[in-house]
């Protein structure tokens, strides 16, 4: 699979504090700590970073002694990114248990997926939800307090997993899942979102050399339950004991949870790696995601999930050809040194 990573910019306009959801991945990745380095050299078969978060964000123009806070969804390092890059100024929002798990960083705490530099100086607010207020299905936080903004307990992939559901209109909303599943085909077709007969290739993210409409036998056949194909997930959450999920169990509720609220016409779900974003979605600074729905970004992206399945018993092509640090090649996806 294909694994982008982004962040979400938020803009509260009442206060005009501004949020940041996830931090991405550091640029040097080589230089986290060391048992964390060693994990992504192992099991990351192709791993490439541009640019820090904070440069993209300084370069669009956006002062970074502006953002109130970043929350952080959880603490792998392709979500934590570098904290250090930004000032001080800048709390952490994180979910329960974090603090007790990965502060004061390593390798005072050999544990911690940063160094102690990222939390130097800075404000860790870890969120305790209140049992009573739920949201979307989820234990909830109010975070501004007049609904524009909810953090939300989705446990199961890691320690403490928050997701946020942002308000985009009045009546139209933003779930950002964060990594409470990795893959469209997670959490889609349902009995509630059924995978339609055909689509147009734009609904899929076909080149224009494609069939104006293409139907979707083909997708259906690499489906595990063939009889059940268009309206039950692809996958589910990994229970391997070397998996990325904590808590399976924890992760089905959760990713059963959103096919319910996926299945509503105005959420749009946003999940940290789905590739499809980078062929819909505008990217910072050039537009804001608020008028999502007008846009018509939701059944855009809804199926493109399928051009990233194997076609004709062929994984489709990778995003990266290998690992890259400081800009070159040093490792094939096969890991072949270079």
């Amino acid at each position: 699979m294909n694994f982008p990573t982004f962040s979400f910019l938020i803009n509260h306009d009442t206060t005009g504090k501004q949020l940041l959801f996830d931090l991405g991945c550091r640029k040097d990745f080589w230089n986290l700590p060391d048992p964390i380095a060693k994990t992504i050299d192992k099991r990351v078969p192709g791993i490439k970073v541009d640019n820090n978060l904070a440069d993209i964000l300084r370069e669009g123009g956006l002062d970074l002694s502006k953002i109130d806070a970043a929350i952080v969804s959880h603490h792998h390092y392709d979500h934590l990114g570098d904290p250090s890059t930004f000032p001080e100024t800048m709390d952490l929002i994180v979910g329960p248990g974090f603090s007790q798990h990965f502060l004061p960083g390593y390798p005072a705490n050999p544990n911690s997926p940063v160094h102690e530099s990222a939390f130097k100086n800075r404000e860790v607010r870890e969120i305790d939800f209140d049992q009573h207020l739920h949201v979307a299905g989820y234990q909830a936080m109010d975070y501004f307090g007049d609904g524009s903004l909810f953090l939300l307990n989705t446990p199961g992939h890691a320690i403490g997993h928050l997701s946020s559901l942002v308000r985009t209109t009045s009546d139209t909303f933003v779930f950002l899942g964060g990594d409470i599943c990795h893959f469209g085909g997670a959490f889609r077709p349902t009995e509630k979102t059924q995978m339609p007969r055909e689509l147009t290739r734009e609904e899929v993210g076909l080149p224009s050399s494609a069939p104006e409409v293409v139907s979707c036998q083909q997708y259906l056949s690499c489906h595990p339950n063939p009889a059940e194909a268009s309206s039950t997930p692809y996958y589910q959450p990994c229970s391997h004991a070397d998996s990325w999920y904590v808590d399976p169990s924890e992760a089905h509720k959760s990713v059963s949870t959103l096919m319910s609220l996926d299945a509503i016409d105005k959420v749009l779900v946003l999940i940290a790696h789905d590739p499809s974003i980078m062929g819909v979605l505008p990217m910072f600074p050039a537009a804001t995601l608020n008028g999502w729905y007008q846009l018509g970004w939701k059944r855009l992206l809804r199926w493109r999930f399928l051009d990233q399945l194997p076609k004709d018993g062929q994984p489709r092509p990778y995003l990266v050809d290998g690992t890259y640090v400081d800009g070159r090649r040093v490792k094939t996806l096969g890991g072949t040194k270079i």
